[in-house]
């Protein structure tokens, strides 16, 4: 029991984390992206140096783990949502709160007008850029390396429009967004963010089965 209470409230600030990210990204958008999505790294810096549990950085190596860290995976996906989804509406009522939502209505809008397969895919590499940025982390040896290879793709992602299902929920909250094709592109957000993380943890490991030796070291 207290595995998973454990796991609860660092979902929790995994959640808050990335709507800080996803706050400072919307009230600096109008005026630089590229600084926005600086910003925004902000809040997976943190959770990595904290150990937080964000449900897109944990995905990658469930096939490290045994079948009971699905269970996990179910409480951080949830508890990240609405932890993400809560903050960001809490903050929608303070001054700052129309501000906020116009610009948040802009992300949405663009995001809810695409196909579902362009979400899928967005989300996918979105997936992929996540891994990158944990995994980078935990090898690299050097600690400006670190903080390099955890900022780098998700600015990257962010940049390049890829599908973050989590800073999403802090989005559409803003943007007061939520009906039946929001729940269905958040499943296909849910899906690609999986894939793309696993698919890359897969590569690797096979490209370390069949190294020689010598080059695996």
């Amino acid at each position: 029991m207290k595995h998973y209470l454990s796991i609860f409230f660092s979902s929790i600030l995994a959640g808050m984390c990335i709507f800080l990210g996803a706050t400072v990204f919307l009230l600096v958008l109008p005026t630089n992206k590229v600084l926005a999505s600086f910003l925004f790294t902000l809040g997976l810096f943190t959770i990595i140096q904290f150990g937080f549990h964000l449900y897109t950085g944990k995905i990658g190596f469930v096939l490290d783990n045994k079948p009971s860290y699905l269970i996990d995976l179910v409480i951080i996906l949830v508890t990240n949502l609405l932890s993400a989804a809560a903050f960001s509406y809490l903050m929608s009522l303070t001054k700052m709160g129309a501000t906020l939502h116009e610009t948040a209505i802009g992300v949405v809008d663009s995001k809810y007008n695409d196909s579902w397969y362009s979400v899928l895919i967005l989300s996918f590499f979105c997936g992929i850029m996540i891994y990158l940025a944990v995994k980078g982390h935990q090898v690299c040896p050097y600690p400006v390396g670190k903080a390099f290879l955890v900022i780098m793709p998700v600015m990257l992602f962010i940049i390049c429009g890829h599908e973050h299902i989590v800073a999403n929920a802090s989005y559409f909250a803003y943007a007061h967004k939520f009906d039946l094709k929001t729940v269905f592109y958040f499943f296909l957000m849910l899906v690609g963010n999986s894939l793309g993380s696993i698919f890359f943890d897969c590569l690797i490991k096979l490209t370390k089965k069949f190294l020689p030796k010598e080059e695996n070291k």
